[in-house]
C-alpha cells in the first residue's frame, strides 16, 4: 500500500484534531518564558533549531492540508495560515517580554518548512 493510501485511511476529523493539537504544541513551545524554553531546547545543537522549526512548521502545514483541503488542493489558504501563523509567533516573542528573541532567520525556518510542508502536501499526498 502506498503513504497516500494509508493517510487517507484517517477522516478529515482525525486530521483536524491532530492539526489543532500540533498547533497547540507549537503555540506553547512559542510562547514560553526564555527559562522554561530552555527544559525543551534539544535543537542547540549547533544551531539545529532552525532544522526544529522547519519541521514543526512543514508537519503543520501537512496537518492542516490533510484536515482542510484534501478534497480542494489548489486553496493555498493553508499555507497563508501557516506563514502567517509562524510570523505572528516571533512577533509575540518580541513583545510579550518572556525573555525570548524576535529571530528573522526562525521566520524563515517557519516559511521554507511551512511551503515545503505544502508542496509535500500537494505534490505525494493529495
Amino acid at each position: 500500500m502506498h503513504l497516500k493510501d494509508n493517510l487517507r485511511k484517517l477522516s478529515d476529523q482525525t486530521y483536524l484534531i491532530l492539526a489543532i493539537l500540533w498547533t497547540g504544541v507549537i503555540l506553547y513551545l512559542s510562547l514560553i518564558s526564555a527559562q522554561e524554553a530552555k527544559k525543551f531546547n534539544v535543537w542547540d545543537i549547533v544551531g539545529l533549531d532552525k532544522l526544529g522549526h522547519l519541521i514543526f512548521y512543514a508537519g503543520m502545514t501537512i496537518l492542516w492540508s490533510m484536515a482542510i483541503t484534501r478534497k480542494q488542493p489548489e486553496k493555498k489558504i493553508i499555507l497563508f495560515f501557516s506563514i502567517s501563523f509562524g510570523v505572528l509567533m516571533e512577533i509575540c516573542q518580541l513583545y510579550l517580554f518572556n525573555g525570548r528573541s524576535f529571530e528573522i532567520y526562525d521566520i524563515v525556518a517557519n516559511i521554507v518548512g511551512s511551503v515545503i510542508g505544502w508542496i509535500l502536501f500537494k505534490n505525494l499526498i493529495n
